[in-house]
């Protein structure tokens, strides 16, 4: 699948912007379908209008310019494995696609969120903010699912941690010592670190798209032991009954 991006023009009309060759992925790739699967979510709530458009361009604004280019930075990892290179060259294919991926979790899944109205930033912060924050988010927003704020626990103590303060204390900063972020060199421990940041990202957007559809509408998931044959698409609306009038 082309990955492509339109150029504006000034004094043009959109017809006659520019499209923009980023770059090829294939269109089997678990994180494009599902990062494309949150616009159509997008299309079936309740943001309309300009607030839409905003945030579907900032939906797949994570897909091209954080995920995709963090993608092709693994892929030249994984090319790398076995041939013999100069350790500076290893060491920069693995902090370029970090800071890529961090890129994508950090700054554009935060700003996709925010167009929704909703901030997530209290999830980069210490922990009595994270904690504040949490409480804020349900307040705020009672219709939340059970169990969210374990799942935000989770995603900061499992991995995202460590992940900041390994692009943030040793390629930002230099503090330290390389042999504290060993794993961060690993093509393994890559492959899985891009995965659960892809799917982090998916979850956290599909939470807060939810909050959007029709009152009462919940995404659903196929039950991994459902013998019925597997969905085309990660998710389905349960939508509530309607209720007779009397």
């Amino acid at each position: 699948m082309a990955i492509v991006k339109i150029e504006m023009v000034p004094g043009k009309e959109p017809r006659d912007w520019k499209l923009i060759h980023v770059a090829d992925v294939s269109g089997d790739e678990e994180f494009t379908k599902q990062m494309l699967e949150m616009c159509s979510i997008l299309e079936a709530g309740m943001i309309q209008d300009e607030q839409r458009t905003a945030v579907k361009h900032a939906i797949v604004t994570t897909l091209i310019d954080g995920l995709t280019p963090a993608f092709l930075k693994l892929e030249e990892i994984r090319a790398s494995v076995g041939k013999k290179m100069p350790t500076m060259n290893v060491e920069q294919l693995y902090e370029d696609f970090a800071g890529k991926l961090w890129k994508a979790y950090k700054q554009l899944m935060q700003d996709a969120v925010k167009l929704m109205g909703h901030n997530v930033g209290f999830l980069f912060r210490a922990d009595k903010e994270f904690q504040e924050g949490l409480v804020y988010l349900r307040r705020e927003n009672p219709e939340l699912r059970p169990g969210i704020e374990a799942f935000f626990e989770a995603t900061r103590s499992e991995w995202q941690n460590d992940f900041s303060r390994f692009r943030n204390t040793w390629i930002e900063h230099q503090c330290g010592e390389r042999k504290q972020f060993l794993q961060f060199y690993d093509p393994k421990f890559a492959e899985s670190l891009f995965h659960i940041v892809w799917s982090t990202i998916v979850d956290i957007l599909a939470i807060f798209l939810e909050l959007h559809l029709p009152h009462g509408t919940k995404l659903i998931e196929q039950h991994r032991d459902d013998p019925a044959p597997r969905w085309g698409q990660r998710f389905r609306y349960d939508v509530p009954p309607l209720r007779s009038v009397e």
